[in-house]
C-alpha cells in the first residue's frame, strides 16, 4: 500500500498541479478529505488561532501533538508548517523527528526567523538547516520543502526594492534546491515571477493560494490568480489555501455570534440539525456506535 508520503511525491512528480487546503485541527483535516482534497496543510498560524495565541506562539511539543491528532484522522499527506525549525541547529532536528513521528508526509523549512521584524536569515544558516533536515529524516519519501520570504509584505525594504527581492527569491530557491530540498515554496510570488522563474528551478514549487498573483504598481491592486491547472505550466505542483478559510470562518462567527446576542434568543431551524447529525458522522460516530454495539459490558 502506498504511504502518503509516497503520494505526495507523485503528485509532486506529476504533471499537473494540486491543492491543498489549510487545516488548524483534525476536523478540518476530515472535512477538507472528504470533499475531495488530495492533501492538507496544517498551518502553524491556523493552530495558533485554534489556541486563541498569534502565529508563533505555541511551541514545538504543541505544535506536533496537533499534527499527530491530523494526521490519524486523515489518509491524506498531510504537509506541515515547521516555521524555521523553532530555533537553532538542535532545534531543527529535533523538528524533524518529532514531524516525521507525527505522520508529517511533508515538512516545510523556511528562511524567516523573525517575522515582520528585518531579513531573511543567511542563506548559508538556511542551507545549514536543509542538509541538517535532510540528514535528519529517517523516511526518506519525507519530502523537505525550502520556503523563502525574501518576496514576503513583512521584508525590510521589500516596498522600494520589489525587482531586487525578487532575484534574492529565485537565487535563494536555486542555493536551496542544491542543498537537496525536495519543493521550494516561494511565498507571495506573483504570476510574473513564477512565469519567468518557475521553469528555471529545478525542483517543484509549492505556492499559497488566495495570495496576491500580481501588483499593480504601488496601488497594491491585483487582478485574479491563475488556477492551479494554469500554474502547471510554470512548474507549480501544490497550491496550498493556508489560512484563507481561517479568515472566512472567523467574519461569519463573529457576525453571528453578534447576532443572537443582539437578539437575545437563537432560532433553531432544521438544516441547522442536519448539519449537527453530518457533522457526527464526519468524526466518526457510526464507528463509536459499532464498537459499543459489538462490545458490551456484561453488566
Amino acid at each position: 500500500m502506498m504511504s502518503t508520503r509516497q503520494a505526495l511525491r507523485n503528485h509532486l512528480n506529476g504533471p499537473q498541479a494540486i491543492v491543498a487546503a489549510g487545516v488548524g485541527d483534525a476536523g478540518q483535516a476530515r472535512l477538507a478529505e472528504r470533499v475531495g482534497y488530495p492533501a492538507v496543510y496544517m498551518s502553524g498560524s491556523y493552530v495558533n488561532h485554534t489556541r486563541g495565541f498569534p502565529d508563533g506562539t505555541l511551541t514545538l511539543s504543541e505544535i506536533a501533538q496537533r499534527l499527530g491528532e491530523i494526521s490519524a484522522r486523515v489518509s491524506v499527506p498531510v504537509i506541515a508548517d515547521g516555521d524555521e525549525g523553532f530555533g537553532g541547529v538542535l532545534k531543527v532536528a529535533r523538528t524533524i523527528r518529532e514531524f516525521e513521528q507525527a505522520g508529517a508526509a511533508a515538512i516545510q523549512l523556511e528562511d524567516f526567523a523573525l517575522k515582520k521584524h528585518g531579513l531573511p536569515m543567511p542563506v548559508s544558516d538556511m542551507v545549514t538547516n536543509l542538509r541538517l533536515a535532510l540528514d535528519t529524516r529517517v523516511d526518506k519519501d519525507m519530502v523537505i520543502i525550502a520556503r523563502t520570504d525574501a518576496m514576503s509584505p513583512w521584508r525590510d525594504g521589500i516596498s522600494t526594492d520589489r525587482k531586487a527581492c525578487e532575484e534574492e527569491a529565485f537565487e535563494r530557491a536555486m542555493r536551496y534546491c542544491e542543498a537537496g530540498a525536495d519543493a521550494i515554496m516561494p511565498l507571495f510570488a506573483t504570476n510574473e515571477w513564477l512565469e519567468r522563474y518557475g521553469p528555471r528551478i529545478p525542483k517543484p514549487l509549492m505556492i499559497l493560494g488566495g495570495a496576491p498573483q500580481n501588483w499593480s504598481g504601488q496601488s497594491g491592486n491585483v487582478r485574479s490568480e491563475k488556477t492551479a491547472s494554469g500554474l502547471s505550466a510554470w512548474n507549480v505542483r501544490t497550491v496550498i489555501f493556508a489560512t484563507n478559510m481561517l479568515s472566512r470562518t472567523h467574519r461569519f462567527m463573529e457576525t453571528q455570534y453578534a447576532q443572537w446576542l443582539a437578539d437575545g434568543r437563537f432560532e433553531l431551524l432544521p438544516q441547522d440539525e442536519i448539519d449537527r447529525a453530518d457533522a457526527n458522522v464526519l468524526v466518526g460516530l457510526p464507528e463509536k456506535e459499532r464498537i459499543l454495539a459489538q462490545y458490551p459490558y456484561a453488566h
